[in-house]
Protein backbone atom coordinates (compact mmCIF):
# COMPACT_ATOMS: atom_id res chain seq x y z
CA UNK A 1 0.00 0.00 0.00
CA UNK A 2 2.82 2.38 0.91
CA UNK A 3 4.57 1.59 -2.39
CA UNK A 4 1.44 2.49 -4.38
CA UNK A 5 1.02 5.74 -2.42
CA UNK A 6 4.63 6.78 -3.11
CA UNK A 7 4.18 5.87 -6.79
CA UNK A 8 1.02 8.00 -6.93
CA UNK A 9 2.81 10.95 -5.31
CA UNK A 10 5.68 10.85 -7.80
CA UNK A 11 3.32 10.33 -10.72
CA UNK A 12 1.26 13.39 -9.70
CA UNK A 13 4.44 15.45 -9.44
CA UNK A 14 5.74 14.41 -12.84
CA UNK A 15 2.69 14.27 -15.12
CA UNK A 16 1.42 17.93 -15.09
CA UNK A 17 4.04 19.24 -17.55
CA UNK A 18 3.81 16.49 -20.23
CA UNK A 19 0.01 16.40 -19.90
CA UNK A 20 -0.21 20.19 -20.27
CA UNK A 21 2.08 20.01 -23.32
CA UNK A 22 -0.13 17.35 -24.92
CA UNK A 23 -3.25 19.40 -24.15
CA UNK A 24 -1.61 22.46 -25.74
CA UNK A 25 -0.76 20.41 -28.84
CA UNK A 26 -4.36 19.22 -29.03
CA UNK A 27 -6.34 22.34 -28.15
CA UNK A 28 -4.05 25.33 -28.56
CA UNK A 29 -5.60 28.25 -26.66
CA UNK A 30 -9.38 27.61 -26.56
CA UNK A 31 -11.51 30.74 -26.24
CA UNK A 32 -13.96 29.03 -23.88
CA UNK A 33 -11.36 28.44 -21.16
CA UNK A 34 -11.01 31.18 -18.50
CA UNK A 35 -7.43 32.47 -18.71
CA UNK A 36 -5.45 33.83 -15.72
CA UNK A 37 -3.83 36.45 -17.98
CA UNK A 38 -7.27 38.09 -18.35
CA UNK A 39 -7.35 38.53 -14.58
CA UNK A 40 -3.78 39.81 -14.61
CA UNK A 41 -4.75 42.38 -17.23
CA UNK A 42 -7.66 43.65 -15.16
CA UNK A 43 -5.41 44.07 -12.10
CA UNK A 44 -2.80 45.94 -14.12
CA UNK A 45 -5.40 48.19 -15.76
CA UNK A 46 -6.90 49.05 -12.36
CA UNK A 47 -3.49 49.80 -10.85
CA UNK A 48 -2.43 51.89 -13.82
CA UNK A 49 -5.62 53.92 -13.66
CA UNK A 50 -5.08 54.66 -9.96
CA UNK A 51 -1.32 55.29 -9.95
CA UNK A 52 -0.24 56.56 -13.37
CA UNK A 53 -0.62 60.27 -12.59
CA UNK A 54 1.22 63.04 -10.79
CA UNK A 55 4.77 62.74 -9.50
CA UNK A 56 7.06 59.74 -8.94
CA UNK A 57 5.39 57.69 -11.65
CA UNK A 58 8.54 55.63 -12.17
CA UNK A 59 8.49 54.44 -8.58
CA UNK A 60 4.73 54.00 -8.44
CA UNK A 61 4.81 51.86 -11.57
CA UNK A 62 7.78 49.92 -10.27
CA UNK A 63 6.20 49.23 -6.89
CA UNK A 64 2.96 48.15 -8.53
CA UNK A 65 4.84 45.80 -10.87
CA UNK A 66 6.91 44.21 -8.11
CA UNK A 67 3.86 43.87 -5.84
CA UNK A 68 1.86 42.11 -8.55
CA UNK A 69 4.70 39.76 -9.53
CA UNK A 70 5.56 38.81 -5.95
CA UNK A 71 1.87 38.63 -5.04
CA UNK A 72 1.09 36.18 -7.85
CA UNK A 73 4.04 34.00 -6.88
CA UNK A 74 3.14 33.75 -3.20
CA UNK A 75 -0.60 33.43 -3.82
CA UNK A 76 0.02 30.47 -6.16
CA UNK A 77 2.60 28.96 -3.80
CA UNK A 78 0.29 29.16 -0.78
CA UNK A 79 -2.71 27.98 -2.79
CA UNK A 80 -0.92 24.76 -3.76
CA UNK A 81 0.43 24.33 -0.24
CA UNK A 82 -3.13 24.39 1.13
CA UNK A 83 -4.66 22.26 -1.64
CA UNK A 84 -1.79 19.79 -1.38
CA UNK A 85 -2.79 19.01 2.20
CA UNK A 86 -6.14 17.68 0.97
CA UNK A 87 -5.53 16.09 -2.44
CA UNK A 88 -2.39 15.50 -4.44
CA UNK A 89 -4.49 14.51 -7.45
CA UNK A 90 -6.46 17.79 -7.41
CA UNK A 91 -3.18 19.67 -7.00
CA UNK A 92 -1.73 17.93 -10.03
CA UNK A 93 -4.83 18.63 -12.13
CA UNK A 94 -4.82 22.36 -11.27
CA UNK A 95 -1.08 22.55 -11.96
CA UNK A 96 -1.69 20.93 -15.35
CA UNK A 97 -4.36 23.51 -16.16
CA UNK A 98 -2.16 26.46 -15.15
CA UNK A 99 0.86 25.14 -17.08
CA UNK A 100 -1.37 24.72 -20.11
CA UNK A 101 -2.57 28.33 -19.75
CA UNK A 102 1.04 29.55 -19.60
CA UNK A 103 2.09 27.79 -22.82
CA UNK A 104 1.25 29.27 -26.21
CA UNK A 105 3.31 27.23 -28.65
CA UNK A 106 0.57 25.58 -30.66
CA UNK A 107 -1.53 28.73 -31.03
CA UNK A 108 1.49 30.73 -32.16
CA UNK A 109 2.55 28.15 -34.74
CA UNK A 110 -1.04 27.91 -35.97
CA UNK A 111 -1.24 31.69 -36.47
CA UNK A 112 2.03 31.75 -38.44
CA UNK A 113 0.88 28.83 -40.60
CA UNK A 114 -2.34 30.72 -41.34
CA UNK A 115 -0.27 33.70 -42.53
CA UNK A 116 1.66 31.52 -44.99
CA UNK A 117 -1.54 29.91 -46.25
CA UNK A 118 -3.21 33.32 -46.63
CA UNK A 119 -0.34 34.92 -48.56
CA UNK A 120 -0.29 31.91 -50.89
CA UNK A 121 -3.92 32.67 -51.73
CA UNK A 122 -3.47 36.44 -52.15
CA UNK A 123 -1.11 39.18 -50.99
CA UNK A 124 -3.94 41.28 -49.56
CA UNK A 125 -5.21 38.35 -47.51
CA UNK A 126 -1.70 37.66 -46.27
CA UNK A 127 -1.29 41.28 -45.15
CA UNK A 128 -4.56 41.14 -43.23
CA UNK A 129 -3.63 37.85 -41.57
CA UNK A 130 -0.15 38.94 -40.49
CA UNK A 131 -1.63 42.14 -39.04
CA UNK A 132 -3.24 39.91 -36.39
CA UNK A 133 0.14 38.98 -34.90
CA UNK A 134 2.40 42.00 -35.55
CA UNK A 135 2.19 45.50 -34.17
CA UNK A 136 3.06 47.51 -37.28
CA UNK A 137 1.46 48.66 -40.50
CA UNK A 138 1.31 45.76 -42.95
CA UNK A 139 -0.52 47.45 -45.84
CA UNK A 140 2.64 47.97 -47.95
CA UNK A 141 4.45 44.68 -47.27
CA UNK A 142 5.47 42.42 -50.13
CA UNK A 143 4.70 38.71 -50.03
CA UNK A 144 8.22 37.91 -48.82
CA UNK A 145 8.04 40.65 -46.19
CA UNK A 146 4.74 39.21 -44.94
CA UNK A 147 6.39 35.80 -44.49
CA UNK A 148 9.45 37.36 -42.85
CA UNK A 149 7.29 39.36 -40.43
CA UNK A 150 5.44 36.18 -39.44
CA UNK A 151 8.68 34.28 -38.83
CA UNK A 152 10.17 37.16 -36.82
CA UNK A 153 7.05 37.19 -34.65
CA UNK A 154 7.31 33.43 -34.20
CA UNK A 155 10.93 33.69 -33.05
CA UNK A 156 10.23 36.60 -30.71
CA UNK A 157 7.10 35.15 -29.14
CA UNK A 158 8.53 31.65 -28.86
CA UNK A 159 10.60 32.99 -25.97
CA UNK A 160 7.64 34.71 -24.31
CA UNK A 161 5.17 31.89 -24.90
CA UNK A 162 7.26 28.73 -24.48
CA UNK A 163 10.95 28.98 -23.55
CA UNK A 164 10.79 31.52 -20.70
CA UNK A 165 7.69 29.97 -19.04
CA UNK A 166 9.37 26.54 -19.09
CA UNK A 167 12.59 28.02 -17.68
CA UNK A 168 10.77 29.57 -14.73
CA UNK A 169 8.79 26.37 -14.24
CA UNK A 170 12.09 24.49 -13.97
CA UNK A 171 13.47 27.05 -11.48
CA UNK A 172 10.43 27.88 -9.31
CA UNK A 173 7.68 25.49 -10.36
CA UNK A 174 4.16 26.56 -11.28
CA UNK A 175 4.29 29.65 -9.00
CA UNK A 176 7.37 30.84 -10.88
CA UNK A 177 5.68 30.22 -14.20
CA UNK A 178 2.65 32.24 -13.12
CA UNK A 179 4.87 35.06 -11.85
CA UNK A 180 6.60 35.16 -15.23
CA UNK A 181 3.25 35.44 -17.00
CA UNK A 182 2.50 38.46 -14.81
CA UNK A 183 5.89 39.93 -15.82
CA UNK A 184 5.09 39.36 -19.47
CA UNK A 185 1.58 40.79 -19.15
CA UNK A 186 2.90 43.91 -17.41
CA UNK A 187 5.37 44.47 -20.23
CA UNK A 188 2.73 43.98 -22.92
CA UNK A 189 0.37 46.47 -21.25
CA UNK A 190 2.59 49.22 -19.80
CA UNK A 191 6.10 48.55 -21.11
CA UNK A 192 5.94 51.13 -23.91
CA UNK A 193 8.14 54.15 -24.58
CA UNK A 194 5.29 56.55 -25.28
CA UNK A 195 4.14 59.57 -23.32
CA UNK A 196 1.68 57.63 -21.18
CA UNK A 197 3.91 54.71 -20.16
CA UNK A 198 7.52 55.90 -20.56
CA UNK A 199 7.89 56.55 -16.83
CA UNK A 200 5.21 54.35 -15.31
CA UNK A 201 6.13 51.20 -17.23
CA UNK A 202 9.92 51.49 -17.51
CA UNK A 203 10.68 49.22 -14.52
CA UNK A 204 8.18 46.62 -15.73
CA UNK A 205 9.89 46.61 -19.13
CA UNK A 206 13.31 46.14 -17.54
CA UNK A 207 12.06 43.29 -15.36
CA UNK A 208 10.71 41.61 -18.50
CA UNK A 209 14.07 42.00 -20.25
CA UNK A 210 15.84 40.32 -17.31
CA UNK A 211 13.26 37.55 -16.95
CA UNK A 212 13.45 36.38 -20.58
Amino acid sequence: MFFWYISLVYFCRLFPLPLAWLFDRWQGDPSWLPHPVVGFGKLIAWGEKCLNAGRARVWKGGMMSVALIVGVYFFTFLFFKVIGEYSIILTALIQTLLIFCCLAGTTLIREVRMVFEAVDRSLDEGRKQVARIVGRDTSALSAQEVRTAALETLAENLSDGVIAPLFWYAVLGVPGMMAYKMVNTLDSMIGYRNERYRQFGCIAARIDDVAK
